[in-house]
Formats: structure tokens, sequence, C-alpha cells
């Protein structure tokens, strides 16, 4: 069977003269200076602000194109009394950005119409869509995740009399747009300098920028700070960087997502089993923006959206409770595609396949998205899932490290209906009789673009002697992790596996012993390991506490190899 190639060990090189010096500027331990001047931030400014993220520091909204245009014609709608209608897309971010400005609005004292995409109606804001927000009387539509791409329904919209302002972070394509005002970083012209907004995140800058126009004439405007839960979960569901303006705002929105007032999150806190703290950023990747995103993959992510949007207690519990049950049903079915998807690619990769297509005709486009991701990480290449109903299909594209999805799709548009997506993720629509093609012409496409090994990099190597709950809790100051700031990775040399067994769903539970020191790990997805596993080991792992069945300490372990076998090379140990 063919397996992904292995990760390569790299240790971060990080200089000694400036871990001291950065250790004397700010009182900070050896490891914590080592592991952020091994990342770039050895300047002691920069470190505190990246130690201390606060709202102050976030980048001003000035030159962001269009900004003030959006916010100049909501504050007449909210003057005029006028129909708001928003429509968001249907994963996670587009659910919650449409939220954020939503319920803002809504505290403003306007009633807008939301209405969120179902998968099955397509990618993007259609004609459909426009025809009946015109008929539900909005004046004002504003788009959120999407719109970017859709100038035939923005076109209609305006000659519906709608003026559409869109709030969207996907690549700006070719053209004139046919709206009253696009709010994308992307576009070519924007000053705006952060471009990893994710569409929760500018949903926030044009509240806050709502609230300092109409807050000179009225002293009731609400504070958009009360949106961060929701952009907190936005930002890490979509994967964006955790870094520079989105780390201030998901390091604030955890916070804020701990005491929520929302009676929906409060009951899909509960069902994920987060309860009693604040939640980190990777129990929103893996508890939460699962949950929230099984509506909009299974059938209708308003589901999601009247978890976070309803006000009253029933309602918004029951929507947590549907969301959670569609969680389940998604894993089931999920599970029982991989099998026939993971079949399909291993076929392909003997055949040389530099662009991998897998497709059925009884799947369930709503996981086509999470199989294509598994057969990237798999097989370390590109992958695109198509699920058909009759002779159309509907597919979602995973990149793989050093492949830009945009230019290969769009030297296949002879193949495809439609397209639209990012560097590393994409989606499309295709008749069947362009499969094959499509197949030749990805392949075909990759010419140039040949993925990269992936690289496994290290922060520094540790004895076990120095991993306890005091490290841990110095660790825990370079959080939130996720895209751009991962989880500090360590080295562990030489250590003894005293036992280790396959628990869960193929995970590998190991004890590692290093001289009189012994530590509990757990590597997750590693289970396969097991026959395989020599007696001593070197390992890559994530120091850290185990919150669930109580607080324990724990290593994360990311790779396992013999000893010696995958030493890395570069920095300093």
């Amino acid at each position: 069977m063919p397996r992904p190639p292995r990760a390569l060990w790299q240790l971060r090189h990080a200089d000694a003269q400036a871990v001291g010096e950065l250790e004397r500027a700010l009182g900070l331990p050896t490891i914590l200076a080592q592991v952020l001047v091994g990342r770039g931030l050895d300047e002691a400014d920069a470190c505190r602000r990246y130690l201390e993220p606060r709202l102050s520091d976030l980048d001003s909204p000035a030159g962001m194109a269009d900004l003030d245009r959006a916010v100049e014609r909501l504050a007449a709608a909210l003057t005029r009394g006028e129909r708001i209608g928003i429509f968001g897309d249907y994963d996670v971010d587009g659910v919650t950005s449409a939220a954020v400005l939503g319920d803002y609005l809504r505290r403003c004292g306007a009633a807008p119409l939301v209405r969120v995409a179902r998968r099955d109606e397509g990618y993007g804001f259609q004609v459909e869509h426009a025809e009946e927000l015109g008929r539900g009387g909005c004046e004002l539509l504003v788009l959120t995740d999407c719109g970017t791409s859709d100038h035939a329904a923005v076109a209609r919209a305006t000659e519906l009399g709608m003026d559409v302002i869109a709030v969207d972070h996907h690549r700006v394509t070719e053209g004139s747009w046919p709206g009253f005002a696009l709010v994308n970083p992307q576009r070519p012209g924007c000053a705006f300098a952060y471009k990893g907004l994710c569409s929760a995140g500018l949903a926030f800058y044009v509240a806050a920028a709502l609230r300092r126009l109409v807050g000179a004439s009225r002293g009731d405007v609400p504070d958009p700070r009360d949106q961060l839960d929701l952009v907190a979960l936005g930002t890490v569901a979509d994967v964006a960087p955790l870094t520079g303006v989105n780390r201030i705002l998901v390091a604030r929105g955890l916070e804020l997502l701990g005491r929520t007032t929302r009676p929906g999150l409060r009951e899909l806190l509960r069902l994920a089993e987060i309860v009693g703290r604040a939640p980190t950023a990777e129990d929103v990747a893996w508890r939460l923006a699962p949950r929230l995103n099984a509506p909009g993959r299974l059938g209708a992510a308003q589901l999601a959206f009247d978890c976070l949007w309803h006000e009253d207690r029933q309602q918004a519990e029951a929507s947590a409770r549907r969301c959670h049950e569609l969680n389940e049903e998604r894993r089931a079915l999920q599970a029982r595609l991989l099998v026939e998807a993971t079949a399909q690619a291993e076929a392909q990769v003997a055949l040389g396949r530099a662009f991998l297509l897998v497709s059925g005709d009884d799947w369930h486009p709503g996981v086509a998205g999470i199989l294509a991701g598994r057969l990237a990480d798999r097989f370390g290449r590109p992958a695109a899932a198509v699920a058909f109903q009759g002779d159309r299909g509907r597919g979602s594209v995973r990149g793989a490290r050093g492949v830009d999805l945009v230019p290969v799709l769009s030297g296949c548009v002879a193949h495809l209906e439609k397209f639209g997506g990012h560097a590393q993720a994409a989606g499309f629509s295709l008749r069947r009789e362009s499969l094959e093609a499509l197949a030749d012409a990805l392949h075909e496409g990759m010419a140039g673009q040949v993925p990269e090994a992936p690289v496994l990099e290290l922060d520094g190597e540790v004895r076990l002697s120095s991993v306890d709950e005091r490290l841990c809790a110095e660790l825990g100051r370079l959080a939130p992790h996720g895209e751009g700031n991962p989880e500090p990775i360590f080295l562990g040399r030489g250590l003894t596996v005293q036992s280790a067994r396959v628990v869960g769903g193929g995970h590998l539970r190991l004890q590692l012993r290093q001289g009189e020191v012994v530590r509990d790990a757990i590597g997750f997805g590693l289970g396969d390991r097991l026959g395989a596993l020599p007696p001593r080991v070197d390992a890559a792992f994530a120091p850290g506490i185990d919150t669930y069945q109580g607080p324990r300490l724990r290593l994360r372990c990311v790779d396992l190899a013999a000893e010696g076998e995958n030493l890395p090379e570069g920095g300093a140990a």
C-alpha cells in the first residue's frame, strides 16, 4: 500500500546571543525565548505584543478599499430604516460572518433578513438568491464570505434595485465588480497591509467602523467586541493564519467564547465537553467547527446559523443539539466513503498521477472536502473528490505543500462549469463527461509544480526531565496555535518505549522513558506504527496538559523514528 512521504525533521535555528538578550529584556525563561527567536521574533517590543495580544494593537482599517463606502451605506440604511438583507456562505466562516454583522445590526435597531447558503444550491451567491432576497423587500444586501466572483448574481441584485456590499476574502477574479462596495483585502489596490483576514474578521472591522461612524450621533451604539466569540470561531475554522491581526482577534475571542451568553453556543460547548474553562483554538478546530460545519455539509447551514443567532434558549439549544447529531452522521458517512476514495487514490498513485481525482455516485458532496484533505495528507499531492448526482458533479480540492491550486485549476477551465477558492482549498462543478479529461488536465497542470516533501520544524531539543507542568504553562503563552503559529514541537532523543498499544480510532498510546523519567504519550493517527515500532526511538512531540478526563501531563507525539534514523539538520539543540 502506498504511504505518504515521511516528514523531514528540521531544527529551527535560535541564535544564542539573541536568546540571551530576549531573556534579559523580558524576563523570559530560556526555552520560551529560544522558541521565539527560532521563529524570527527576536525584538523585545514585537515579542511583548506577541505574548500579550491586545485589541489596541490591531492594524488601522485606513486604506481598506471600499470600507468607508460600505459603512456609510450601512449607516444610511439604519437611519432610514431600510430592509437589510444578509447572505452568507455555508461554511463556518460564512455563517459566523453573517452572524457577526446580523447580530450587530440587530443590536443597532435593525431587523435584517439573514439567509445562508445551501450546499445543494451550488457554489457561491446565485441569481436565485438575489431574486429571493429582492422579493423579501431588501434594499441593501450584504454578502459574507462570497460575492467576489459571483458577478452575474451581484449584477442581478443590482438590477433589482439593491445596493450590494460584499465582505469577502476570496481571490479576486478579473473584470470590474458590478456591486456597490467590495470589502476584500485581496483586491488590487487595497492598502490594508494584513491579507490574512477571513470574512469573520473582516465583518468585525466593518462593525467597528460602523460604530465609529454612527457613534458621533448616537450614544447607544453597541460594542463590536461582543462579536469576538463568533470571530474566533470563523477564523480558526477557516484555517486562517493565527498571526498579526488574526492572533489578536482569536486570543480575545477565545476568552469571550469561554463566557459567551449565546445560549446555542453554550449548549454546543457542553455537547463538545468544553466546560469549566476557556476553549483553545484546538477545541474550536476539532470539536466546535465540525459540529457547526455538519449542517452545511449534509443539508442546510441555516441550522448552524440558528444555533448562533437565536436569543430564545429553547430554539438555540435545539439547534445546537441538531448540529451535534448531524456531526455524528457526518462522521459515519465519512468513514464509509474514505475507504472507497482511498482505494481509487492508491490505484492512481501506482500509475504516477501527480494530482489525484476520485469520484462516486453515492457520495455526499458535503464530505468531499474532507475526503480530498485526507487523501492530500496521506499521499503528499493535491487531491480532488467529486460527488456526482446524475450527470453533474461537485468537487472539492485540497492542496499540497508548495502547490498553488488556483493556476492549476485555471488551466482546466475548459472542463469545468465553475470554480473558485484559495491556493490550498477550492471547489468546482463539472459534467460527468468531462471527468476523464479533467483528470488528465490536472495531472498535466502539475508540470513545474512539484509538491515539496513535508517538513516538520522542531523548536529545540529537550530532555524528558525538563517536561513538566511549569514548562507547559510557559509554552502556553505562545497560544493560540494554528495555521502560521503551530504548537511548539520538540525533539526527544534516545527514548525507550516502555509500553505501546493502539487505542480509539487508530491512535498510539505509549509510555516513553529517558533515564529514570517516564512520560505518558499519545500519537494521534499513528496506530499503524505499532508493528514496526523499535525499542528505542527519537520522538517529535508537543508537551501539554491533557484536559480530557482530568488534567494530566502528556506528550503528543507528532512523529516517531528509530533512534538516529531521522535526526534533524540545522538549528541548535
